[in-house]
């Protein structure tokens, strides 16, 4: 039981670290202007109105990487079926991305396509998880 909880702990961690590592190559590519103010929604607005394409597009890739990761190292630490991390991990990057999604405008094609990455990541990792998993004990 504490191997299963501490399983999904990591799943998440390792969900939050990878949204961070590919939402830091993002602003890498695309580096967000020095002199916005992210306490004035207003400049956020209008910051979002101008923001190419890519720049979202690596959110919603990090959003489901985060998801498929964090789903693979919980069912992996765990040696068990990931469909529990799935939930937990899916059920708190999407958390998250619900939250971001209601607090800073985004484009009406994003907010639909967001939510479906990250189910569509966690399924995808319910489905490649049992190739990686070592055989189950209790076949033996």
């Amino acid at each position: 039981m504490i191997r299963k909880l501490a399983a999904a702990v990591a799943g998440v961690g390792v969900a939050m670290l990878t949204i961070q590592v590919v939402e830091m190559l993002g602003h890498l590519v695309y580096p967000p202007p020095a002199d916005i103010e992210f306490g004035d929604p207003e400049q956020v607005r209008e910051f979002m109105s101008t923001l190419p394409v890519g720049s979202l597009l690596f959110v919603g890739a990090a959003w489901a990487a985060g998801t498929f990761f964090g789903t693979l190292a919980g069912a992996l630490i765990s040696g068990s079926r990931p469909l529990p991390y799935a939930v937990v991990v899916g059920g708190i990057v999407l958390a998250g991305a619900a939250t971001m999604l209601l607090i800073i405008p985004h484009p009406w094609w994003f907010t639909a396509a967001a939510p479906v990455s990250i189910v569509g990541a966690a399924i995808l990792a319910v489905y490649l998880a049992p190739g990686l998993l070592p055989p189950s004990r209790s076949a033996e």
